[in-house]
C-alpha cells in the first residue's frame, strides 16, 4: 500500500469518508473507528492508541468501548495488539489500529 504520494490529510480524509459512507455499522461503532483513524500516523498507518486514549476522544464509557471494541475486532475492523507491561506483575497493554483490510480498502478504493 503505498500512500507516499498523499498527505496526511488526504490519508486520514479518505479514512474517514470510506469510514462514515462504506461501513454500514452503528454510529458508536462508527465513532471508534474514525476515533482511531484520526490517530493514526499516516506515514506507519498504525495508531497504536490504548483504550483510554479511545475513550477521551470518543464520548463514550470505557465498558461501552471495550463492548464495541470486541464486536469490532471479530467483524476485522480493527486489530490488537499486547504489549507487556514495564512494570513485573501489571498486565501487558492492549493497543488498537484499524485493520490491514479496512485501511487497504480506504486507501484504494478511491484512486479507481
Amino acid at each position: 500500500m503505498n500512500t507516499s504520494h498523499l498527505s496526511p490529510s488526504q490519508i486520514r480524509l479518505m479514512l474517514w469518508d470510506y469510514i462514515s459512507r462504506e461501513i454500514k455499522l452503528p454510529a458508536s461503532s462508527k465513532s471508534i473507528l474514525q476515533v482511531i483513524a484520526n490517530l493514526t500516523d499516516p506515514r506507519s498507518l498504525r495508531a497504536r492508541i490504548p483504550i483510554s486514549l479511545i475513550v477521551v476522544h470518543g464520548g463514550l464509557s470505557q465498558s461501552d468501548i471495550s463492548r464495541l471494541l470486541v464486536n469490532l475486532e471479530a467483524n476485522q475492523w480493527v486489530e490488537k495488539s499486547l504489549v507487556p507491561a514495564e512494570v513485573a506483575g501489571r498486565p501487558p497493554v492492549t493497543l488498537y489500529n484499524l485493520s490491514e483490510s479496512l485501511l487497504r480498502h480506504a486507501l484504494n478504493l478511491r484512486r479507481a
